[in-house]
């Protein structure tokens, strides 16, 4: 109809009333624009509240996890200590010291919560959570997480190196006490206690867990303390009005 308008008033040279619908025409095709940028960017800010949303939990769920792995670290490095005095020359107690090495032993790795945080990524929506602060602190995090995933791993492979195998064939596999005070279990403990490669597992522990302030124990809090971070500025962040 339009058209019809515009050829009409072009054979009868109106110009006026062409230039009117040529202005009708450029304001109809912008306000057709805004429209579709105002439903896309709605579009988008729902789709980033979602995403807010399952960072949400997912962190909520990291904050439950990082504070057993803290205590357990925790626990892991007073069990080594404990068990190196031993090769200090502390009195021998088989109860003692089978049930802190067996405890300071036990391999345990950190599983955070990626789902939300690897689909955002894999879809190349990052840009999609707007707060600045949200975004460079959950790159801070993830990162952070797989240096603690690397030094969990080097852990793993000092224990493989060092105590496993030495470990076992000496002992039984035995995760709970009490071990008793007999002469097998004497000799198994005297025989841990003369093997250097057993101290130096041990050792490492240490250096693994809690060197000079550092190692995974360290890191493992400056995660928690990001998470909690993040859970306040994410719930900052869907307080606010959107579009």
């Amino acid at each position: 109809m339009l058209l019809r308008r515009v050829t009409k008033h072009v054979k009868e040279q109106n110009w006026f009333a062409v230039g009117v619908d040529f202005l009708i025409v450029v304001v109809g095709v912008f306000i057709g624009i805004q429209v579709a940028n105002w439903n896309d960017a709605r579009s988008d800010v729902r789709v980033g509240d979602d995403y807010l949303r399952g960072l949400h939990a997912d962190l909520s769920a990291d904050a439950a996890m990082l504070a057993f792995e803290i205590e357990a670290r925790h626990q892991q490095l007073e069990d080594a200590e404990v068990v190196l005095e031993f090769f200090d020359g502390r009195a021998l107690d088989t109860n003692v010291f089978f049930g802190r090495y067996i405890s300071a032993i036990i391999s345990n790795n950190t599983q955070p919560n990626r789902n939300t945080m690897q689909e955002v990524l894999s879809s190349g929506n990052l840009r999609l959570i707007r707060e600045p602060k949200i975004r460079t602190g959950l790159l801070e995090l993830y990162a952070l997480y797989e240096s603690i995933a690397l030094t969990e791993a080097h852990l793993a492979r000092d224990f493989d190196t060092y105590l496993y195998d030495t470990t076992f064939s000496i002992i039984p596999v035995q995760f709970e006490g009490p071990w008793d005070d007999t002469a097998a279990n004497r000799a198994a403990a005297q025989a841990l206690l003369d093997n250097i490669a057993v101290e130096n597992g041990l050792r490492l522990i240490l250096v693994n867990l809690d060197f000079n302030g550092s190692g995974i124990i360290a890191n493992l809090e400056v995660a928690q303390h990001q998470v909690f971070t993040l859970l306040e500025e994410i719930e900052n962040a869907l307080d606010k009005p959107r579009l």
